[in-house]
């Protein structure tokens, strides 16, 4: 039986790696078949090293990244989350160059936790806002 419930391992993902930059926590949390599921991102995410790229490149390119937790849900071995993302984008990401402008993104994830380790996660976020938010697409509304 693992030493943590699927919640628990979920929330210590956001807190200790996405928001505390731990990468080493990465080895205790994400199995070695996890799959990253995002339509902003084109690559596949395969495993933890995969995944500490991807953190390592989020956190890298928005300083002071923090994901907020706003609601999570377990059922079973899925975890659903509804968060928050705020900073500042300062670095290369995702092939847009820096603007310096702040972030702000809601959004919902679902993890899938099998012996404590995050075998899953398909992310759901306001790609649209994201891109709005860098000056990639034009603000008027439709």
């Amino acid at each position: 039986m693992p030493s943590r419930t699927p919640m628990e391992t979920v929330r210590q993902d956001i807190e200790d790696v996405w928001n505390g930059g731990d990468f080493d926590a990465i080895d205790a949390l994400v199995a070695d078949e996890f799959v990253y599921r995002n339509p902003m991102i084109e690559d596949s995410v395969r495993g933890p090293e995969d995944y500490r790229w991807l953190v390592e490149n989020f956190r890298g390119a928005v300083s002071d990244f923090e994901m907020a937790v706003e609601q999570m849900i377990e059922d079973d071995d899925i975890v659903a989350t509804r968060f928050r993302t705020t900073g500042t984008h300062e670095r290369e990401l995702l092939g847009v160059e820096p603007t310096g402008n702040r972030i702000d993104v809601t959004g919902a994830m679902f993890d899938r936790v099998e012996d404590g380790k995050l075998v899953e996660r398909w992310v759901n976020d306001d790609a649209l806002g994201f891109m709005r938010q860098l000056g990639l697409v034009d603000q008027r509304p439709f």
